[in-house]
């Protein structure tokens, strides 16, 4: 009986530890944001449905910094962002992952974590963790 204990904790432990939980649609390199945009808008599918929680971030996935740079909506000046850069330098890592909003009209925006991403690119940092909201318009 001690066994079978053993063997359904073991069970119980590997589907709730955090990573077999969690399925991607895809394995390999993760896709660029035109794909997820699509997936949403002609086939209504989230491309992503359970966020990863690693360092203290909830995010989906890892991105290049030049590619969400692409889809950020609001411009600011650098010392609107002066202080995020020094923190970012001081942490090793942004405080919280970009938010990229995706809707079904084809678009997808970054426009309250633009300064993070700026600040990231000017730090030179090549990735950052990416949180996606799937939205009907944006």
């Amino acid at each position: 009986m001690r066994d079978v204990f053993k063997l359904l904790e073991s069970w119980r432990r590997f589907n709730y530890d955090g990573r077999s939980d969690v399925s991607d649609p895809f394995y390999g390199p993760p896709p660029i944001i035109n794909d997820v945009i699509d997936c949403w808008a002609q086939e209504g599918i989230r491309f992503y449905s359970h966020p990863h929680l690693q360092n203290g971030i909830s995010y989906h996935v890892m991105l290049p910094t030049d590619e969400l740079e692409f889809h950020v909506e609001v411009r600011r000046s650098t010392h609107d962002y002066s202080y995020l850069t020094q923190e970012i330098v001081r942490e090793g890592r942004p405080p919280r992952a970009v938010r990229v909003r995706v809707g079904k009209n084809g678009r997808a925006i970054i426009d309250q974590d633009a300064d993070i991403v700026q600040a990231a690119k000017q730090v030179g940092l090549i990735e950052l963790p990416v949180l996606f909201s799937f939205e009907d318009e944006v």
